[in-house]
């Protein structure tokens, strides 16, 4: 399946929704309980602790429910049977995307740019996925490396779109604040959004994985 298929696709589309409704509950549950906590001491643990892990746990939640489409597959092992194999791969997955998202600000030039996080937490997420399916399928030879083209359209296409979603959220949060009387709901919209948009920088490699990158031995 292309790219294009696999986002018009019925439970590609479930899962962007699922992620969104999933944002609109929980930040702004959470932030009303550290608003009501009123305790300054909380507020670096929950915006560089709490934050990242609820967002590395929606990503984890986004890819069970876009499996297998996500990998341009129609048909696949049930996810919570790749999941069951290891009582800590889900503790895995989460772990590996809290600490890309705690890490990756250290590195130098690409550090600066945050709109490439949440894609390589897609990215990263679906290599680990794909590589407890391969191993269910007896597959041994894998190859996750695109090619750099593909990792030069995967940046340009996440800045754009992480662009496009922040311009797009806070042009609505704008007449929403001001219908509403309410305050900052653009920074909300464009978490809840902003995943649909970039989206198709971790699915120019995600099929990739089910086509010609890997090979049965």
């Amino acid at each position: 399946m292309s790219t294009i298929q696999v986002m018009l696709s019925a439970d590609f589309m479930l899962a962007i929704v699922v992620y969104g409704v999933a944002i609109l509950v929980t930040i702004p549950m959470f932030d009303r309980i550290h608003t009501a906590l009123d305790q300054v001491v909380l507020y670096w643990p929950w915006e560089h602790i709490g934050k990242p892990l609820l967002q590395a746990s929606l990503m984890v939640l986004f890819i069970m429910v876009a499996y297998p489409i996500l990998f341009g597959l129609k048909e696949a092992p049930p996810i919570f049977l790749l999941l069951s194999a290891d009582d800590m791969r889900v503790n895995t997955l989460i772990n590996v995307l809290f600490i890309l998202t705690l890490l990756f600000p250290l590195l130098p030039v690409f550090g600066n740019w945050r709109e490439l996080i949440l894609p390589l937490q897609g990215i990263a997420a679906s290599m680990m996925v794909f590589s407890w399916l391969a191993a269910a399928q007896g597959l041994e030879e894998i190859t996750y490396w695109p090619g750099m083209d593909t990792v030069i359209y995967i940046i340009l296409i996440a800045m754009f779109t992480h662009w496009l979603a922040v311009t797009v959220s806070h042009h609505i949060g704008h007449k929403f604040d001001e219908s509403f009387n309410v305050a900052d709901s653009g920074e909300l919209f464009a978490r809840c959004i902003i995943l649909s948009f970039q989206s198709p920088a971790i699915l120019l490699i995600s099929p990739t994985f089910a086509t010609g990158g890997m090979s049965q031995t």
